[in-house]
Formats: C-alpha cells, sequence, structure tokens
C-alpha cells in the first residue's frame, strides 16, 4: 500500500523538513510513504473564506484517483490512539487499498464536498497545530503505527 500525506500550503521550514526526513527514511522498510506539499489557490487572498475552501477542495478532487481512500484530517474527525491507527492501516493493507490518502487541508479546513469524499474523518487532538506540525506529527505516527504492527520497541505500551 502507498501512503501519501497530502498537505495544501507553504514548504517546511527546515527543523520540520528534516525531522519529515527521519521518518520518511524509516518508513521506507515498512511501505512507500510520500508527502505531497499542494501550493496554496492562486489569489486566495482576494477568495472569501468558503470560496477558498471551495477552490482548495477542486482542486484536491481533480488529483484524487477513484479507487484512492481518503483520510481527511478534521477537527471534528474521531480521535485515534496510535494502536488503533495501527490497526486501522493494517485493515486497509488486509483490504487491498493501492493508495492511501491521508490530507491536512489549507489554512481554513476542508471543505464540506471533500469531506463528504473522505472515508474516515480523524483528528489528532482537540489542540490546534500548525500545519507543518501536524505533517512531523502524521510522518511520525504512521512510523510509530508501522513499528507497532511489526512488534519492534520504538512504541512503549
Amino acid at each position: 500500500m502507498k501512503i501519501q500525506l497530502w498537505s495544501i500550503g507553504k514548504e517546511n521550514d527546515a527543523y520540520i523538513r528534516d525531522g519529515i526526513a527521519v521518518f520518511q527514511k524509516r518508513l521506507q522498510h515498512y511501505t512507500d510513504f510520500e508527502l505531497k506539499l499542494i501550493p496554496t489557490v492562486k489569489q486566495a487572498a482576494s477568495l472569501s473564506v468558503p470560496e477558498l475552501k471551495k477552490a482548495e477542495a477542486k482542486m484536491i478532487m481533480d488529483m484524487l484517483q477513484p479507487q484512492d481512500y481518503l483520510l481527511a484530517l478534521d477537527e471534528h474527525g474521531k480521535m485515534h490512539t496510535t494502536l488503533q491507527l495501527a490497526d486501522f492501516l493494517q485493515q486497509r493493507a488486509n483490504a487491498g487499498t493501492r493508495q492511501l490518502i491521508i490530507l491536512i487541508g489549507g489554512a481554513y479546513g476542508i471543505d464540506n464536498s471533500l469531506l463528504e469524499r473522505a472515508q474516515l474523518k480523524m483528528s489528532l487532538s482537540p489542540l490546534t497545530f500548525p500545519h507543518q506540525l501536524v505533517r512531523l506529527i502524521m510522518t511520525e505516527q504512521i512510523y510509530r503505527a508501522y513499528t507497532v504492527l511489526n512488534r519492534e520497541k520504538y512504541h512503549h505500551q
């Protein structure tokens, strides 16, 4: 199964980029993983928030393939433990999912049309994090989930 972490926004700061690189390298042992940064919509500042979210949703929908499994990170989604995330990844692999897309929306979140397309909506926390940090957190959590599945010592239970 290929896992892609899609995120709308600017390039990562050096410390975030370095942290993601560490976990991307480690993930190579378990799965095909890619971070895909999606540039913000052109003339975003001239759009209202609903218009911006719709434009972002259209851009994402155009990139998705019909068979892609979409997990949307959303503040109203269900929270999962690391063990539940590991179980979810195993279930997706067992179900024959070819590509899992984990989406971090834009600055104002994800448009409802895209949330309706998502097969799973997940929240990381009731706290608000910068999107760059969420990229690092998700990359680390995917790595951690794979170490759980492989009964390695990284995750302490």
